[in-house]
Formats: C-alpha cells, sequence, structure tokens
C-alpha cells in the first residue's frame, strides 16, 4: 500500500507531528526546546503560516498549523533540516534526527479544530508527564489561560472560536481542556485515508481538489465484495450476512465498509443493512482500523489482496450491472482516492 498522499492548500489547517529517529530524543534539555521554539517562530515568520497550538514532548512534537502561501512540505523541511544540524553540532552526533517525512492530517476546522488543540494540550497528561495540562511548561497551554503569548503564537486566530470576547474564550478553553470530555475525543474522529480528519463530504472535496480521486472499481457487487472479504478472512459469506456479531466477524464486516468507501460505488447503508447493521455503527471501528493501517504491515497488505482480488474479477454484464444499479439504488457514487506519492 503506497504511502499516504499530501494535501496542501494555503489556509488549511494542519495536526503536524514530527517524532525522533528510533523514539529517541529530540529534546535532551530546555536548552533544545528553546532553540526548536526560536527556529519554529523564526519560521512562521519567514513563510507566513499561523501557529495555533504546539505541545513539546521527549521524542515528538506535536503542532497546529493554518498554512500560508508556502507549502507545508517546505516549512517542515527547512525547521526540522535546520533544527536537526544545531542539535547535531551541540551534541556531537551525525545522521537523522526525526523518523522519516513528518505526519500532517488535514483538519476540517469548523469541526475537529478544537478536538485538535484539547488533545495536543493534553498529550503530556496523557503520556503521565504532569497530572494536568496547566502543569507543562512546554506546550501553548498556558498561553491559552492567559489569553496572551508570544507573537510567534497566533491565538487571535483561534481564541474566537472559543467565544466573543477574551475572557469568555479562555474560561471556555479551560472548561475544554480541564472538564470532562463531552464528545468523541480527538483520536476517535475518523482520519480518512490516514490523511483527512473531517467528514466524507469534506474530505471528497479536499481529495479533488488536490487531484487525488480516480475512477472506482467498476462493477464490483455487494455479493463479491462480501465473499472476497470473507475469503480472505478465513469465514463464509454467510458468517458476515448472518447473525453472529463481534470478534473476527465484527473486524471482517469493518474491512468490508472501509473497502467499500475507499475503492467502489457500494453504498455503505446498503451494505451495512445487508451485516443487519446501522452505517453509523462503522465510524469509529474505520477510524480505529485506519490508526491500525499506520503500524500494521500484515493489515495493508491483506487490504491490497481484497482490492486486487477485486479488481481481477470480470466486469459483469449489462444485465448484472443493472441489477446492481438497482440494488445499490439512488446513492451517491464514492470516489476511490489515489495514495500514490
Amino acid at each position: 500500500m503506497a504511502r499516504p498522499p499530501r494535501l496542501q492548500f494555503p489556509g488549511a489547517i494542519y495536526h503536524v507531528t514530527a517524532r525522533g529517529n528510533e523514539q529517541r530524543a529530540i529534546f535532551r534539555d530546555d536548552l533544545d526546546r528553546r532553540e526548536y521554539l526560536d527556529r519554529l517562530g523564526h519560521y512562521r515568520e519567514r513563510f507566513r503560516f499561523q501557529l495555533l497550538a504546539y505541545c513539546l514532548m521527549t521524542n515528538h512534537v506535536h503542532l497546529a498549523v493554518r498554512s500560508g502561501a508556502v507549502p507545508l512540505s517546505r516549512v517542515m523541511a527547512g525547521l526540522q533540516s535546520s533544527y536537526t544540524q544545531w542539535f547535531n553540532r551541540r551534541h556531537a552526533r551525525v545522521g537523522h534526527l526525526f523518523q522519516g517525512r513528518y505526519k500532517a492530517f488535514l483538519v476540517q476546522e469548523d469541526r475537529y479544530l478544537l478536538a485538535l488543540i484539547r488533545y495536543i494540550h493534553l498529550n503530556p497528561v496523557a503520556a503521565s508527564v504532569v497530572e494536568d495540562a496547566s502543569k507543562y511548561s512546554w506546550s501553548s497551554d498556558r498561553y491559552y489561560r492567559r489569553g496572551s503569548g508570544p507573537t510567534w503564537l497566533d491565538l487571535d486566530a483561534a481564541l474566537p472560536t472559543l467565544g466573543s470576547t477574551r475572557r469568555s474564550a479562555v474560561r471556555r478553553y479551560m472548561d475544554l481542556v480541564d472538564g470532562p470530555d463531552l464528545h468523541p475525543s480527538y483520536e476517535e474522529l475518523g482520519a480518512i485515508e490516514q490523511v483527512v480528519k473531517g467528514d466524507e463530504s469534506f474530505a471528497l472535496g479536499r481529495f479533488e481538489a488536490g487531484n487525488q480521486l480516480e475512477p472506482p472499481l467498476r462493477g464490483i457487487s455487494e455479493d463479491l465484495l462480501i465473499e472476497v472479504v470473507a475469503r480472505t478472512s478465513g469465514l463464509t459469506k454467510e458468517d458476515l450476512t448472518g447473525p453472529r456479531q463481534g470478534g473476527s466477524i465484527a473486524f471482517a464486516r469493518c474491512l468490508a465498509a472501509y473497502v467499500a468507501r475507499r475503492a467502489s460505488r457500494i453504498s455503505m447503508r446498503r451494505l451495512a443493512r445487508r451485516f443487519h447493521r446501522d452505517d453509523s455503527a462503522f465510524a469509529r471501528p474505520i477510524a480505529k482500523l485506519e490508526k491500525r493501517l499506520e503500524t500494521d504491515g500484515p493489515l495493508r497488505a491483506q487490504i491490497d489482496r481484497i482490492i486486487a482480488e477485486l479488481q481481477a474479477s470480470p466486469e459483469p454484464s449489462e444485465g448484472e450491472r443493472s441489477g446492481q444499479n438497482e440494488r445499490v439504488g439512488t446513492a451517491p457514487e464514492n470516489q476511490r482516492i489515489r495514495t500514490d506519492p
């Protein structure tokens, strides 16, 4: 399976993560952290992007940025390269500091930005470094609590989404981070093709604008998809369409739903009905599956086999295609997202 594509648009919100090579530290002390922030501020000024939030952990960093006219890839290349050279000189080392290329999710701003900011600032809490976000010195949390910060942190671009006045925005921010999580966490939100955090219509529009769409697989029926997924999962078609739930059967149904969305014209709603499920029941399992795809090579290979078998299947006759169209009904046609580098 090819690596996820880059979707780069001026004015888009991105969640950027960069990790140390072999999970090693990219910050050994506070001087390293201050140097990274100085360079981050320098590149923000040079390339005119907005920095909405950040968190520096020992072996990785989280950034929330709104891109400017300069592509995010150029910004990150400059930042990571210059910091690596400085770090290597200071610590008398050679070689790569960061693990491959950075990762960036394009985030649907109106729905997911606040969840992203909350997630970034709670990272030290999740890692058991501190008991609450306000106790961590190397994130932008403290500036949100004050309602003011350094010139290189664009609080004015984020605080208005929390309240009409600075005081109300700060109060709501503290409720958001310190209070109970009443909404799905950022990690649980769907990540489409490992590159977009947003709903399907938003993702489709972004992939289309970025020329990352291919025609979907033609002539693939629900029956064929279920048959291929069952076979590659060591199950039968009857297992997937029968009343049994949980375990390997639930996972195989999730695989079928993922492949249907990614590579075919099959309506998710109709496929869910074949499994005696509601289509909304697939949202969280698919999000977890896409998270696994980042590191699970055998799972990526299984999905590749499923798609290869579907591609190799003979195209149905006109009468069969008509019957399939009848079954699918008036659901909109999905499009296949291209994952070429």
